[in-house]
């Protein structure tokens, strides 16, 4: 498949309408940018030129989903990022300028989530998204991320659910799985 070096710009509007059809934004920046502020349900993949950003995305979301990229500034090469999810069989649909704060203005103030260094009473039920041959926290609900997408919904109807982190790249895409699946409090426990 030949990978296509356009990205077409969509106004908050289109976005928002590919979003009611399915689609998914998918913020490129660091873990600690999306978890201090973020659209609700939208996808942390975390921009790198080589091949961690796209791997992550082949690994963890279903080729049929449909891409929006939230253009936040930054140095992020977003033609770049475009043509390398294509290239792995995304679909790209373009990209939308500013979002964050077109989000703000039309329907409050985004998400933010909470980062833990322990566990806090009543934190509900504690999600491990680590490798399936890694060591577990006893008690955890253990689904790696690449199978939590389909997986979702073993985790039932808890509330609240702490992330279990580790280094938090992949786990901060859980957050954004979790908040598209309904869950609305969500922390992200950083364990090192």
């Amino acid at each position: 498949m030949l990978a296509t070096r356009t990205l077409r710009d969509l106004s908050f509007e289109q976005a928002l309408m590919a979003v009611d059809r399915g689609a998914a934004l998918i913020d490129l920046r660091d873990v600690d940018a999306y978890l201090d502020v973020h659209i609700p349900a939208s996808l942390c993949l975390v921009y790198e030129w080589g091949p961690g950003m796209v791997s992550r995305a082949r690994d963890c979301l279903p080729f049929d989903l449909n891409l929006v990229l939230m253009d936040t500034g930054g140095d992020i090469d977003y033609l770049h990022a475009a043509a390398s999810l294509r290239g792995k069989g995304f679909t790209v649909s373009g990209k939308v300028v500013d979002p964050i704060n077109a989000w703000a203005d039309k329907h409050g103030v985004p998400a933010s989530t909470d980062v833990i260094s322990e566990t806090v009473a009543g934190s509900g039920t504690v999600l491990d998204v680590g490798d399936a041959g890694a060591d577990h926290m006893p008690d955890a609900v253990v689904i790696p991320i690449e199978q939590l997408w389909d997986r979702v919904d073993e985790i039932g109807d808890a509330s609240r659910v702490a992330v279990l982190s580790g280094y938090g790249v992949r786990a901060a895409l859980a957050v954004g799985i979790l908040e598209r699946a309904g869950i609305e409090e969500i922390f992200f426990w950083r364990s090192r």
